[in-house]
This record gives C-alpha cells, sequence and structure tokens, in this order.
C-alpha cells in the first residue's frame, strides 16, 4: 500500500510503501506525478520502504508503466528503507533514471529530506 506523505508539496513527491502493493495505489500516484510533471521544470521524489509483503502480478505491470513514463524524469530520488536489498534495488534503477539517486537508511530519512531540498 502506498501512502502519500504530508510533506509533499509544490514539486516534491513523497510516499511511503508499506506491506502488499496493489494496482490501486498507483492510481493513487499517478496523478501527483502527472502534475508535478506539468507543472514543474525540476521534480523530487522520496520513497520510504517499510516492510514489504509483496506486489501483485498487475501491480508489477504498473510500475513498469509508471517508471517508463514518470519516476525517470526526476531530478532527485531519495530512497529511504532498512538493509541491503532496498539499496540493491536502488542500484539497478540508477542506469535508468536521468537525475541523482540516493539511497538512505531508514535512521537517515531527515538527511534524505534535506539532500532533496539542496539544488
Amino acid at each position: 500500500m502506498f501512502h502519500i506523505l504530508d510533506f509533499t508539496q509544490d514539486n516534491l513527491i513523497a510516499f511511503q510503501a508499506e506491506g502488499k502493493i496493489e494496482k490501486s495505489d498507483y492510481d493513487k500516484l499517478k496523478p501527483l506525478l502527472e502534475k508535478t510533471e506539468k507543472d514543474y521544470d525540476t521534480r523530487k521524489l522520496y520513497v520510504e520502504i517499510k516492510n514489504i509483503e509483496g506486489i501483485g502480478l498487475p501491480a508489477l505491470w504498473e510500475d513498469f508503466k509508471v517508471y517508463f513514463k514518470h519516476i525517470r524524469n526526476f531530478d532527485k530520488i531519495a530512497i529511504v528503507g532498512p538493509g541491503n536489498i532496498e539499496e540493491k534495488l536502488s542500484k539497478l534503477s540508477k542506469p535508468f533514471v536521468s537525475g541523482e539517486l540516493k539511497f538512505f537508511d531508514t535512521s537517515q530519512s531527515v538527511t534524505a529530506r534535506y539532500w532533496l531540498k539542496q539544488e
């Protein structure tokens, strides 16, 4: 499930991914992505990963579509999460992202937000 975080504003989209990810989660996210794409030249993304239980096949397909249409065009992406798996996934994504992509441990969430605000 995706939760849009309260510091989402202007050209920054912030959300938390937790539990089972469904196609409907992307339906919440797509309007925000489209709006920032239309309204801002520079865009930033904060993704906080917590206890992912799985992703359904329709959600995985939606993830690919959203990723290649919207995510690769962000100037800065901060991925915040525990452990090694998220860091490895973010490194795999780097070649497909046009901007900067950084992984932060869960304990560094404030640092991640600060990094996103820097020009």
